[in-house]
């Protein structure tokens, strides 16, 4: 080994000339010598500082492996942090989803509600113009039922209706000459 070559050694690992001393376990005024050429470097300091080597190579390979590790892991630790927080967004979401569909069917029946009832306004003002009284039959029990409600219970395609409060039945005639009956009071 040159003295040049430990002093650049030395040097790469930016340690004083003390401290390289020590690690190859000989004195700094030695260690100067050697540097400055005026002694030789004997073959046991070449091979403390191949051992170095080695061992630093070592180190070096074992710190690799542990940062490749932890690297692992971190990525593990990540994933799985992504994967909870997508089942949370995917709960979110799905609550969202059914207060979504809740308001809707809550104002889908709001508006059934007013068009019934806006419906029902106009029938009255249309027999009212047509000056068609309002006809409710009563019970001899003491039941009422109105013309509409009578509509309701019979099918749409009624062409006639008979009313017999006596029996408790309506009976209905449809367009195609079928006939049929239902309970009033049911």
């Amino acid at each position: 080994m040159k003295n040049t070559e430990l002093t650049k050694i030395r040097e790469d690992k930016k340690l004083s000339k003390k401290e390289f001393a020590e690690l190859l376990g000989i004195t700094p005024m030695l260690l100067g010598r050697y540097e400055k050429g005026t002694c030789a470097i004997p073959d046991s300091i070449a091979e403390k500082l191949a051992a170095a080597s080695d061992k630093v190579a070592a180190e070096k390979i074992e710190v690799k492996k542990n940062t490749r590790k932890a690297a692992r892991t971190v990525k593990e630790v990540a994933e799985d942090a992504a994967a909870v927080s997508k089942e949370t967004l995917k709960d979110k979401i799905a609550a969202e989803e059914i207060e979504v569909k809740k308001a809707a069917r809550k104002a889908g029946r709001k508006a059934k509600e007013k068009a019934a009832k806006v419906t029902s306004d106009v029938k009255k003002k249309v027999k009212k113009a047509a000056g068609l009284p309002n006809i409710v039959i009563q019970s001899p029990m003491g039941g009422y039922i109105s013309l509409d409600d009578i509509a309701k219970k019979v099918p749409k395609k009624a062409a006639d209706i008979y009313v017999r409060v006596d029996e408790n039945k309506l009976y209905y005639v449809l367009e195609n000459g079928k006939t049929g009956d239902v309970d009033i009071w049911d």
